[in-house]
């Protein structure tokens, strides 16, 4: 098993996002929950309880991600060549329908959806679930994390929201150079700005992949607007997360074989005369 991604800018994003993780969550667990704690709620550690569920979801989904294979290494692949198939030069083998070439990890990908450049690891047949639990829970987080945070930052910001607030807010780095923020109140606004444009990265993106996954289209599928394996949202789901997609979302550990191997795929037609 590899440790680190093979390009040198994965390796930046890789360890940026893990970072980011820690950060903010020592942020909420050693600064915000005290403070909160401190007004009389006493919600501190139902807090702390719902903030590791979410932890350990996000950094096992992450994990998952960045271990699990879906390149062709190990897939035989027929000599002759089936209809439908492609020849791929860099490989030198056969690639099934949805198989593309990465040209970052090098590698033929099964169903490949596109590469991920926080685990440095291509999103493909294999290892789809994980990417959208890890979306799902990175923007469940995030959500959660500024909902934390909007007293406590709003209070180390003089407690109105004011232009200066907003800036600082929203442009720490360029209110702290300007003298308007000290080192502690750039400290606050720089992880609330994390938290903020995290989940706005977050949400969009997992529209976008909920939207495909509705479709039953991967990246380039959806680019070229092809809709050739979408066999309905129940259908299409089974595909990604396997027979037990049901629950499969509740954590990357539950086991929940998937229904192909990534070469093969039932395609809307067939679906409908299977019917």
């Amino acid at each position: 098993m590899r440790l680190l991604p093979k390009s040198p800018s994965d390796r930046v994003a890789f360890f940026f996002a893990l970072l980011m993780i820690h950060v903010v969550g020592f942020f909420e667990l050693l600064v915000v929950l005290p403070y909160i704690d401190a007004s009389g709620y006493r919600t501190y550690w139902i807090h702390v309880v719902i903030g590791l569920y979410l932890y350990f979801s996000v950094m096992s989904s992450f994990y998952k991600l960045f271990t699990v294979n879906s390149t062709t290494s190990g897939t035989i692949m027929p000599t002759l060549m089936p209809p439908g198939w492609s020849y791929c030069s860099e490989c030198c083998s056969t690639a099934p329908r949805r198989c593309r070439h990465c040209w970052i990890c090098n590698m033929c990908v099964l169903k490949r959806d596109h590469h991920c450049i926080f685990t440095g690891n291509c999103v493909g047949h294999r290892n789809q679930r994980y990417f959208l639990t890890l979306l799902l829970y990175l923007t469940v987080s995030a959500m959660y994390a500024n909902y934390l945070n909007m007293d406590y930052t709003l209070e180390v910001l003089g407690g109105e929201l004011t232009a200066k607030a907003v800036l600082t807010m929203f442009l720490p780095m360029l209110s702290w150079t300007l003298g308007l923020a000290g080192a502690y109140t750039f400290a606050v606004s720089f992880v609330s700005a994390i938290c903020i444009v995290g989940l706005l990265l977050f949400v969009v993106l997992l529209v976008y992949h909920c939207r495909n996954l509705i479709y039953g289209q991967t990246c380039f599928e959806a680019t070229n607007n092809i809709r050739e394996f979408d066999l309905g949202v129940c259908g299409n789901l089974h595909q990604i997360f396997g027979f037990r997609w049901h629950i499969a979302w509740i954590s990357p550990f539950i086991s929940s074989p998937l229904p192909g191997d990534g070469v093969e795929f039932i395609t809307r037609d067939e679906n409908i005369k299977d019917m």
